[in-house]
């Protein structure tokens, strides 16, 4: 037997349960824990429990109360969870605020992501900004840093490069900065960062940084106009 749909339509409330299909189009709040096969909103809706789901598509604004596991996450606008987040496939377009950790393979964002425990990924991609109160430990990260400040505790991974984005049609660039405390990795390359530490096979220190130690085993760079108190080959 086919499972029923969740819809609301307008403005309206629902009870928990499982679902083939939950979609809110305007205003709706879920009041328990949905396990469905895809959770879509087109406008704004708070899950008071958990959402465990295949495909989570955000197009306005969604509040979830407790965890997520979803296999692949769209948000196009804003999503705010309290729990942790679990997922294969992640794309931002917004802002998503995340109250645990987050835990899957690729993120992908343009805009803005704030986690407050720690983020494991194998690769992870921003143009905008970040805050991760935690580790952040992806294979791969590429991050382009936009407006303002970011932050992060640790950076651990393979390949890192984080860079200043450019402006349109690059003739300046923006005031996008990285802070973090220690950072580890095989190939890194840093602009505009502020580090206590960082180590890593080859590591070169691009414009703008202010770096208390480096360790690295094979290379090291840095240029003019960073600054590094110290560094060992090791």
């Amino acid at each position: 037997m086919s499972k029923r749909d969740l819809k609301i339509f307008g403005s309206g409330n629902s009870g928990g349960g499982e679902f083939d299909k939950a979609t809110i189009r305007g205003e709706g709040t879920v009041t328990d824990d949905v396990r469905c096969q895809s959770f879509k909103v087109y406008g704004t809706s708070v899950a008071m429990g958990s959402v465990e789901t295949n495909s989570f598509d955000i197009y306005g604004t969604v509040e979830v109360h407790k965890n997520i596991h979803s296999d692949t996450i769209k948000i196009f606008g804003t999503m705010n969870a309290s729990g942790d987040v679990e997922y294969n496939n992640m794309k931002i377009r917004g802002t998503a605020d995340i109250g645990g950790n987050v835990t899957g393979e690729d993120i992908n964002v343009k805009g803005s992501i704030s986690v407050k425990g720690d983020c494991e990924a194998e690769t992870f991609l921003v143009d905008g900004s970040f805050d991760i109160s935690g580790l952040l430990n992806a294979g791969k990260i590429d991050i382009e840093l936009k407006y303002g400040r970011s932050t992060v505790k640790e950076i651990g991974g393979e390949e890192i490069q984080i860079k200043r984005k450019s402006s349109f049609l690059g003739f300046n660039k923006q005031n996008g900065n990285l802070g973090v405390n220690t950072m580890e990795g095989d190939q890194i390359y840093v602009e505009y960062t502020k580090a206590s530490v960082i180590r890593g096979k080859k590591v070169e220190i691009g414009p703008g940084c202010e770096i208390d130690l480096v360790e690295y085993n094979e290379q090291f760079s840095c240029a003019q106009n960073s600054s590094v108190k110290k560094q060992i080959k090791i």
